[in-house]
C-alpha cells in the first residue's frame, strides 16, 4: 500500500487547520482576551480589598464595633452620586455644587461619626481614604461588570469596549493604590504642590477661615497686597478655592490679578515636575469652583494667570517625590514673576494655592 506524501499531509493539515480557525477563531480570540481581562480583574479585586482592609485598620482604633464600621464601608462603598440634570442649563453650577457638597459632607458627617474621639486632621485624612476606597469599589464594578458580560454573551462588541477603556483604567487603579498609603499615613501628595507654593508666601501671617475649610493669608510682596488662598491642613482638604477667590473679589473690588497655582497632568513624554505658565483658573475637579473664578473675574475685569506643575495622576496622589519639590521652588519663582511683572506697587493680588494639603500646615 503507497503511503500518502509528506506534502499532501502538510497541505491536508493546514486545511483543518484553517478551517478550524475559520469556525472558531473568533472564540479563540475572544477566549485569550478574556484571559487577559480576568488578571486585571483579580489585580483590581486585590486593589479594592487592599483599600477596603487598610480603612478598617485606621478606623478601628477609633471605634470597636467592626460591625458597625463595615456596615458604613459597605454602605458608601456602594454609594453612587447622580449628576443633575442638563435639561435646564440654568443653574446647573449650583445644583452641581448643592449635590457634591452634600455627598462630602455625608461622607465626612459618617466618619466622623464612626472616629468621634478622631482630631480634625485625622477624619479628613480618614475620609479622603473612604473617597479613595470608594472609587476602587467603582471601577472593580465596572470592568467585572463589562467581562461578565462578554463572557456571557460571547460576543465582541462588549470585550472591545472593556479593552479599549481598560488601560486608563487601571493606571487610574494603580493611582488610586498608591494613595492608600500616603493618605493612611497623612504624608504630603504631589497635588499638594499649590498649597505649597501658597504657604511660601503666607509664611508667618495669621490665616482666616474666609468659607468652608479654606484660609486667606493676607501679606505683602514687592510693595503689592497679597492675599493668598489655601485649603486648611494639614488634614486632608482641598476647601472651596473657588469660593474663596469670589468672596475675596466681591469685598475687594480693586483686585488687580488672581494667580492660581496646581498641579496639573502631564502629557507622555513630558517630564514629572515642568512648570508652565498659562491664562486662565488652574482648578481641577467637577468645574464648580473654576466657576466662581471666571464669574466673579469676567464682571470685575480681573487678569486671570495660571501656574502649574505637571505630574502623573499617580503622582498627583502619591507621597511628594524630591522632584516635585524642587519644582515647588520654580513654581514659586514663576508666581513671584508675575506679581513683580505684571503688576504695579500698591495694587492688590490674589494667590490661589489650589490642592489638597494633606500633610501640610
Amino acid at each position: 500500500m503507497a503511503w500518502p506524501s509528506i506534502s499532501l499531509i502538510l497541505n491536508t493539515l493546514y486545511l483543518v487547520l484553517f478551517a478550524a480557525f475559520m469556525i472558531y477563531g473568533q472564540k479563540m480570540q475572544t477566549s485569550i482576551a478574556l484571559l487577559g481581562v480576568r488578571r486585571k480583574l483579580k489585580r483590581l479585586e486585590t486593589f479594592k480589598d487592599g483599600a477596603h482592609s487598610q480603612l478598617l485598620h485606621q478606623i478601628l482604633p477609633f471605634c470597636q464595633d467592626q460591625t458597625l464600621v463595615e456596615g458604613m464601608l459597605d454602605r458608601w462603598e456602594n454609594s453612587f452620586m447622580i449628576a443633575p440634570t442638563n435639561l435646564d442649563p440654568a443653574g446647573l453650577v449650583r445644583k452641581l455644587e448643592h449635590i457634591l457638597n452634600t455627598h462630602d459632607d455625608g461622607l465626612k458627617s459618617d466618619v466622623r461619626h464612626l472616629a468621634a474621639t478622631a482630631t480634625d486632621v485625622q477624619v479628613d485624612n480618614l475620609t479622603d481614604l473612604l473617597e479613595v476606597t470608594i472609587g476602587l469599589q467603582s471601577m472593580f464594578r465596572v470592568v467585572r461588570h463589562y467581562y461578565l458580560l462578554s463572557k456571557k454573551q460571547g460576543g465582541p462588541l462588549a470585550l472591545a469596549q472593556l479593552q479599549m477603556n481598560l488601560p486608563s483604567i487601571m493606571e487610574e487603579a494603580e493611582a488610586y493604590n498608591s494613595a492608600t498609603e500616603a493618605f493612611s499615613s497623612g504624608k504630603v501628595v504631589g497635588d499638594g504642590i499649590g498649597p505649597l507654593v501658597a504657604s511660601r508666601f503666607a509664611d508667618g501671617t495669621t490665616a482666616k477661615e474666609l468659607v468652608q475649610d479654606t484660609n486667606v493669608y493676607e501679606t505683602t510682596c514687592q510693595n503689592r497686597r497679597l492675599l493668598v488662598v489655601r485649603a486648611k491642613g494639614p488634614g486632608g482638604n482641598v476647601g472651596k478655592p473657588g469660593l474663596a477667590v469670589e468672596k475675596l473679589i466681591r469685598e475687594n473690588g480693586s483686585i488687580s490679578r488672581v494667580i492660581t497655582v496646581d498641579a496639573g497632568l502631564k502629557l507622555e513624554g513630558e517630564a514629572s515636575g515642568e512648570v508652565a505658565e498659562g491664562t486662565g483658573a488652574a482648578i481641577g475637579g467637577a468645574g464648580n469652583e473654576r466657576y466662581h473664578i471666571e464669574e466673579a473675574a469676567t464682571k470685575n475685569d480681573v487678569a486671570l494667570d495660571a501656574v502649574i506643575v505637571k505630574m502623573s495622576s499617580k503622582e498627583a496622589i502619591s507621597t511628594l517625590t524630591p522632584e516635585l519639590r524642587k519644582a515647588a521652588d520654580a513654581a514659586y519663582g514663576k508666581v513671584l514673576y508675575l506679581i513683580q511683572n505684571e503688576t504695579l506697587p500698591g495694587d492688590t493680588v490674589i494667590v490661589a494655592g489650589v490642592g489638597n494639603t494633606m500633610g501640610i500646615d
